[in-house]
């Protein structure tokens, strides 16, 4: 019986750790004539909850320059577009990748990477504007509609305190449709 469980543990434990890889390669939408369509990634949790997201902050300032191990995809988006404004922390997308971000706020340009090489590189989005500028919502829905695959993202920002002032800002395909204060 013992031998039993310890056989059980061994294959298990593994398992529970999550040590298997669990970032796979990166996914591309294929079009009709077979081109590969990159498209942008969007995370599954984007409230601070104090169990994913510990910090407020989404997206940290870029003081001095990028030192560590780059791909051939990062050290080239780094020759066109240069040294980014902000880097995003790694965040858990709905596809099930681990994405990193880099943003270049003059430019409104936002690159993502899987496994450091780029799978996105575009436009940066209203609802990536306001990551960098106010961090994490405190609450955040997402609505996803039948028709036209629409997705609807509604994030409140409320204060420390339940009595102070706040905002809901929804957005649709990353693009600010509404804010209202209370």
């Amino acid at each position: 019986m013992t031998k039993f469980i310890v056989i059980l543990f061994a294959v298990l434990m593994p398992l529970a750790l999550g040590c298997g890889n669990q970032n796979r390669k990166p996914r591309y939408d294929i079009g009709e004539p077979l081109e590969i369509q990159p498209f942008k990634r969007y995370g599954i949790y984007n409230n601070r909850d104090f169990i994913r997201t510990w910090k407020h902050e989404a997206f940290s300032p870029v003081t001095e320059p990028l030192r560590r191990r780059l791909s051939e995809s990062q050290k080239d988006i780094l020759e066109r577009q240069g040294q980014p404004d902000y880097v995003r922390r790694s965040f858990k997308a709905t596809t099930g990748e681990t994405v990193d971000e880099w943003a270049w706020w003059d430019r409104e340009v936002i690159g993502q990477f899987v496994q450091r090489e780029l799978v996105f590189e575009g436009l940066l989005t209203d609802m990536d504007k306001t990551l960098i500028r106010y961090g994490y919502p405190r609450r955040s829905w997402r609505q996803a509609y039948e028709a036209g695959g629409v997705q609807r993202d509604i994030w409140d920002y409320q204060g420390f305190l339940i009595d102070t002032r706040g905002a809901i800002m929804t957005f649709s395909e990353g693009k600010l449709i509404s804010k209202q204060d209370y």
